[in-house]
């Protein structure tokens, strides 16, 4: 929070004082005299705060991006108990990003950074659900301590164009957010976490890796050797890799129909990590770990697709499409035994409002049969739910939103109704 009122404060002063002009040496050619372009009016521009008087622009020519933002929620249940009703919170972060071969580093080097602070209240696990309806306020936490995280720390080396490799604390996440028609780390896109961030029982939300990227024509392909032990508030030198390793691999193959864009995708995952057996415990509610086996190993395999129904020509990233997942896991001692949605999201087909973007998905997570057998108290059933959202992009810099999720909870017998709010502001 201090961060951001400390860059917000930046651009209000830098407004008031006019900026020292950079001069190059005395040159006195052609480029020296134009006169540069009008900036994008209040309205217009990408951010809030503009270019601080030349601060912003200055910075990136030095390799540094700062990228502020504040998400504002307000969501609640349409048929609501005593105690329950809605609750507001939201999100203020900041994303580093620094291309470090423009200050003395060698070439292809860069550090991303991204931090994090929630704030309020959230309506995740309210009605017996267990997937999260908030995915932006589910980490890295809504509670004491929890509600900040240094969720991204790690660089990057780019070896050509086709080659690149990611060292450190990832958010996976913001990995996910640029995932066409849904990603968008709850916040420009789908609420709810199996749309924005597919769990699998294999992959924790922060994760410290080493992830290898090889980009060709006919396919892409990822491999990725990462500590299974989740890092959501905590730091990747505590007994790192303690629990074992996990080695993911992926294929992702561009696919064009009819000239419309498109991709399809397998994944395949391998843990060491030891769980507890649920078929082990006996009908114990809660078992201790003395009384519970515990079971080597776990896998996932998935696939996904995405694919334009329409594109636009002249901009390629505006259209409607298709996308959906399925996905399967060991059920023990994975506690999510296979789980699959599909759905449909747009861009740009309203006239004049190329910015606005809104998805409908529906999802079915069907969990562990020993878990469910292992419970004597509570009833635990497969989750599955629908969600429809709608962005409306005020400015390019500010986006309202509104959303809906009817769901059948995990633990509850009757369905749950959320309503949401969203507002985004670009800094």
């Amino acid at each position: 929070m201090a961060v951001m009122v400390l860059i917000a404060g930046l651009g209000c002063v830098t407004a008031q004082e006019k900026p020292t002009p950079i001069v190059d040496g005395g040159s006195t050619s052609a480029s020296a005299t134009t006169a540069p372009e009008p900036m994008p009016g209040f309205l217009e521009r990408d951010s809030l705060t503009g270019d601080w008087s030349g601060a912003r622009p200055w910075l990136a020519e030095h390799g540094i991006t700062l990228k502020p933002r504040v998400s504002l929620f307000s969501q609640g249940l349409a048929s609501a108990a005593d105690g329950e009703g809605f609750e507001f919170g939201g999100k203020s972060d900041i994303l580093l990003n620094t291309d470090l071969s423009k200050l003395g580093f060698w070439n292809g080097l860069s550090l991303t950074v991204h931090a994090e602070y929630n704030f309020g209240q959230s309506l995740n696990q309210h009605r017996g659900t267990l997937i999260p309806v908030n995915t932006a306020l589910q980490f890295p936490g809504i509670t004491g301590g929890d509600r900040f995280d240094v969720s991204s720390f790690h660089f990057d080396q780019k070896f050509g164009d086709a080659v690149s490799l990611k060292l450190g604390k990832i958010n996976l996440i913001d990995l996910y957010a640029s995932k066409p028609f849904q990603g968008g780390a709850g916040i420009d896109s789908f609420w709810n976490l199996t749309f924005a961030a597919p769990p699998s029982g294999t992959v924790p939300a922060y994760l410290l890796a080493a992830m290898l990227s090889v980009r060709t024509k006919p396919a892409n392909y990822s491999l990725w050797i990462y500590d299974p032990t989740s890092v959501v508030n905590k730091s990747v030198f505590d007994q790192p890799f303690n629990d074992g390793v996990t080695i993911r691999g992926s294929v992702e193959f561009p696919v064009t129909i009819a000239g419309r864009s498109g991709h399809q995708g397998l994944v395949a995952t391998y843990s060491t990590k030891n769980g507890t057996d649920w078929g082990t415990l006996d009908d114990i509610t809660i078992p201790p770990a003395s009384s519970a086996g515990i079971k080597n190993d776990r896998y996932y395999f998935g696939y996904s697709f995405n694919q334009y129904l329409y594109q636009s020509k002249s901009r390629p990233k505006e259209g409607v499409g298709l996308f959906g997942q399925v996905g399967i896991s060991d059920g023990n001692p994975n506690p999510l035994h296979w789980s699959g949605f599909v759905g449909v999201g747009s861009t740009g087909l309203i006239p004049r409002r190329s910015r606005d973007n809104w998805g409908s998905g529906y999802y079915y997570d069907a969990f562990s049969e020993e878990l469910k057998d292992s419970l004597v108290t509570g009833r635990l059933r497969n989750e599955q739910g629908w969600e429809a959202f709608y962005n409306f992009a005020v400015t390019p810099w500010l986006v309202l939103g509104a959303d809906v999720q009817i769901i059948a909870p995990a633990r509850a017998g009757k369905n749950a109704v959320f309503a949401g709010l969203r507002t985004v502001i670009r800094f």
